[in-house]
């Protein structure tokens, strides 16, 4: 079994956490995506989306990185990391779903509006408009040259904000009860949605997460499993971490006036 990852990437993140659970040994094939490695021919070839991640297993190709997890939820089932109920897994992979259709572009916009632009906004312009132009999908590459150019003052700002304060709040809601955010037990749902706490936190925008105490609390129990620390602290380079920290303080205000009253983001 190979996948071909990113150390960052939320995607990444969460198909390692599910690897990680099922105890699944990986061949690991690092993508740098700020060097254009996902635009290779040989990996065009993998995903032609150009995107992270990308799993081989005896031979297949699989991409989307919540497909990759139903599928290796299906080929290993001796780990579940589904509910019983068939109900709970419906609910499990709706707000999978909801995730897909909704916070990976709000975190896409977020992460090169606050902690990304400034190392792009230091290479060759040529250089950072011939990587956009690679893009395959014309609204990503439009959302890549706002975000790049205008940063949190970008239009698509404040929506990518109100979307993962959305998704925060649905999980806080669905953990008043309940350690975990579907069923009893550990689930995809949890392994989709880690990601996108740690890039808030990473992004020093953590006042998303500790104003809502039962996602806090979720936040540090997942934090405290063995699979987090393979998964996701084990490739969170400290240098990496401090720079999107730094990046996210530096716009603390930008922020709030881009979001147009501090209480929309609860600073």
């Amino acid at each position: 079994m190979q996948l071909y990852h990113n150390a960052i990437s939320t995607c990444s993140q969460k198909v390692r956490m599910v690897l990680h659970e099922k105890a699944l040994e990986v061949e690991d094939k690092l993508i740098d995506l700020q060097a254009g490695d996902q635009f290779d021919e040989a990996y065009i070839a993998l995903n032609p989306d150009a995107v992270v991640p990308t799993l081989v297993d005896n031979g297949n190709v699989m991409i989307e990185s919540t497909l990759i997890n139903e599928y290796l939820q299906d080929a290993y089932p001796e780990i579940s990391l589904a509910p019983q109920d068939s109900y709970e897994r419906h609910q499990m992979r709706l707000f999978c779903k909801q995730i897909d259709d909704k916070l990976a572009t709000a975190c896409g916009v977020i992460t090169y509006s606050i902690g990304l632009r400034p190392s792009l906004l230091a290479r060759p312009k040529a250089d950072v408009d011939a990587m956009i132009a690679k893009i395959p999908n014309a609204r990503k590459r439009q959302m890549r040259t706002d975000v790049v150019e205008l940063g949190v003052a970008a239009g698509q700002f404040k929506d990518a904000m109100l979307t993962h304060q959305s998704l925060f709040d649905a999980a806080e809601t669905m953990l008043t009860a309940r350690t975990w955010l579907v069923g009893e037990t550990f689930s995809l749902a949890d392994c989709a949605l880690i990601p996108y706490v740690v890039r808030i936190d990473h992004l020093n925008q953590n006042t998303e997460i500790n104003h809502r105490p039962n996602l806090k609390r979720w936040y540090e129990a997942v934090a405290a499993r063995p699979s987090f620390a393979e998964a996701v602290t084990k490739w969170a380079a400290p240098a990496v971490i401090a720079m999107l920290g730094s990046a996210g303080d530096a716009v603390k205000d930008d922020i709030a006036k881009a979001m147009q009253t501090l209480s929309l983001i609860h600073i």
